[in-house]
């Protein structure tokens, strides 16, 4: 891993590099009996590295690329890339090989899509959109219909930056996936980025305005709370949610974007058009 991201703050827009500065990856907070094979790929990869399959732009520290730090009114903390290089794009919850939301059925984990459900929910005042998982066939058969408006998946991300969300995720990177968390997970790539993480979100925090910081899964949470933000207090509000791979446990919850734009509206502020 060291190897791997060398120089990794040369990936960095300036204004998160300078925030950036002083930070080290949590190499020492890596168990110690962790090791990768040889034949085991990192990815997503370093900025302007090819890695076979990837999609285009596709880099572990994207998720930085788009939204100024002191532009940031949401981030969206989620666990790790999805485990695939092909969707691995370095933006939390976006994938990186679908071309229509058909494509999403071809996911393994729910999360992508109860994430959608929710997502189009708050979009649309439609609480019904999700309030199960089952609900997802119905709602996808309204996006092919042209009955719900949602622009092509690969125009979601860049929507969302555009009004300030930081779509984070707790690790960068990945080499070894399980739904309820392999130890090169837990143990390895999220404490070895947590530094990372944490300092990204107490700057965001710092700037003055008010933020809403969504955390999805365990991981996410650790990480508000490692950063002083769980609880938030004003004029900031923290969120914490299970991972949307629990899909029906996720939708039982309150709407969180619902929820960041009542505490915006609450402030004076401009919610944000999800």
């Amino acid at each position: 891993m060291c190897e791997t991201t060398a120089g990794w703050k040369e990936d960095l827009a300036p204004d998160w590099r300078a925030v950036m500065a002083d930070v080290a990856l949590g190499t020492a907070a890596v168990a110690p009996d962790l090791e990768l094979e040889a034949w085991e790929p990192i990815f997503p990869a370093r900025r302007g590295r090819t890695f076979p399959g990837a999609p285009a732009g596709a880099h572990m520290l994207r998720a930085f690329d788009e939204v100024r730090a002191r532009d940031v009114r949401v981030v969206l903390l989620g666990q790790d890339p999805y485990p695939e290089p092909a969707a691995a794009t370095g933006r939390a919850f976006e994938i990186g090989n679908a071309l229509v939301w058909r494509d999403l059925d071809r996911m393994f984990s729910k999360s992508i899509r109860a994430w959608t459900q929710m997502l189009m929910a708050a979009r649309h005042g439609r609480p019904e959109l999700s309030q199960s998982f089952d609900a997802w066939p119905k709602m996808l058969a309204e996006i092919e219909s042209g009955a719900l408006a949602i622009e092509a998946p690969s125009d979601l991300a860049g929507r969302q930056e555009a009004e300030g969300v930081l779509l984070l995720n707790s690790s960068l990177t990945l080499s070894r996936f399980r739904r309820d968390i392999d130890p090169h997970q837990s143990q390895g790539h999220v404490r070895f980025w947590a530094p990372v993480i944490q300092a990204a979100l107490r700057h965001v925090a710092g700037q003055g305005r008010p933020v809403v910081f969504i955390a999805l899964g365990q991981a996410a949470a650790d990480n508000l709370e490692a950063a002083g933000l769980l609880p938030a207090t004003d004029p900031h509000l923290s969120l914490v949610l299970p991972h949307p791979a629990y899909a029906d446990d996720f939708l039982a919850c309150a709407n969180p974007f619902l929820a960041a734009n009542a505490h915006f509206e609450r402030l004076g502020a401009q919610p944000i058009n999800w």
